[in-house]
């Protein structure tokens, strides 16, 4: 039952892209570098306790925004993303912001709902729901004009893990003992916090963890060439025959530009490897979920907005979508992945998706 070990414990390890405030470039470069220190003092000096509880409400009140509906990826020892976790419901309170006492103040709590899926070697797709009651202390750091907010875990309540789909037979077999491993997972996962960084050239990043500015994010496979995007994902999926991945909800407004560089490798070079990609919308994308993995020949035909066999690179660029849109990469009987003897069992999608607003 080792795959269960998994499922939860990378949802914050390492680093992801999210957008998590969008004024601490407008801080930072309204001050002339030689108040830096002066600037840094005031805000790091814990008697300072008004300066920094309005920063560290600033944060949470974008972090509110950001868990609800974001997908974080689940990744393999390789660092392949195998799986997501979908975050359903994040309620986010501050249950003594009315104390006097400083320190209950910095007190958050989460109420984090959500479902995932990952491919396992030896359990093949594993479909789980998970949900947890966290509670954070919240501190704030200013080091080299970086912001770095630290939400430390104090305390996980009704954690609970549940498998809803297992491919293999003895995972089906012995249910208690994969609920049983995903919620130590689930604890885990939550149990080292997590740190918002800001950085000052408007860059944000959430990592698993207490960093400081030896933080370094995650190497894409893409160069980042387009500096006057926002880069949404840069990123690589291990992706088996059978399976699909996805990003989103991309939130798209009018006039944007959305790009997307995609390269497929198969893991057989005697076989081939392609994909379908469709852009599709929260209703599209939904109805999809619900009839994966089981009903999809039930499912209305989507329209793929690129459909290769053996695909070896896909460049596009439309400012066609608005609201929220989500980039689906299906490699399952539905589409081209209906693994005759010429296709390859696995294969690997390297990604590189941003927006120009």
């Amino acid at each position: 039952m080792g795959f269960a070990a998994v499922v939860m414990g990378a949802l914050l390890a390492g680093a992801g892209y999210l957008h998590v405030t969008d004024q601490w470039a407008v801080i930072s470069g309204a001050a002339d570098l030689r108040y830096r220190d002066w600037f840094e003092g005031l805000i790091n000096d814990p008697e300072n306790e008004q300066y920094r509880a309005a920063l560290i409400e600033h944060v949470v009140a974008h972090y509110k925004e950001t868990p609800e509906r974001k997908s974080l990826p689940l990744r393999n020892d390789d660092g392949h993303v195998v799986g997501r976790f979908r975050i359903n419901a994040a309620d986010i309170r501050q249950p003594h912001a009315d104390s006097t006492d400083a320190a209950k103040r910095r007190i958050y709590t989460v109420d984090l709902a959500g479902e995932g899926e990952l491919w396992h070697e030896t359990g093949g797709r594993v479909r789980f729901t998970g949900k947890a009651f966290v509670t954070y202390q919240v501190d704030f750091k200013v080091e080299d004009w970086a912001a770095y907010a630290y939400f430390t875990c104090v305390a996980i309540d009704r954690a609970h893990f549940e498998c809803v789909h297992i491919d293999n037979i003895l995972g089906q077999i012995f249910k208690a003992a994969v609920r049983n491993a995903g919620n130590a997972a689930l604890r885990e996962s939550f149990e080292p916090g997590f740190t918002v960084i800001a950085k000052p050239n408007g860059d944000t990043w959430l990592s698993g963890g207490h960093v400081g500015k030896e933080f370094q994010p995650r190497p894409g496979p893409f160069e980042a060439i387009d500096s006057d995007c926002e880069t949404v994902t840069n990123d690589v999926t291990l992706l088996h025959a059978g399976y699909r991945d996805y990003l989103g909800p991309i939130e798209l407004f009018e006039g944007n530009e959305l790009r997307v560089t995609i390269e497929t490798e198969s893991l057989d070079s005697k076989r081939t490897f392609g994909v379908d990609v469709y852009l599709l919308s929260e209703d599209e994308f939904d109805r999809y979920e619900q009839a994966y993995p089981k009903h999809l020949r039930g499912l209305t035909p989507l329209v793929a907005h690129e459909q290769r066999i053996n695909m070896q690179k896909l460049n596009l660029a439309t400012k066609g979508y608005t609201g929220n849109v989500y980039l689906l990469v299906d490699y399952t009987g539905f589409g081209s992945g209906i693994d005759p003897d010429n296709r390859a069992d696995a294969g690997l999608v390297k990604y590189y998706v941003r927006v120009k607003r």
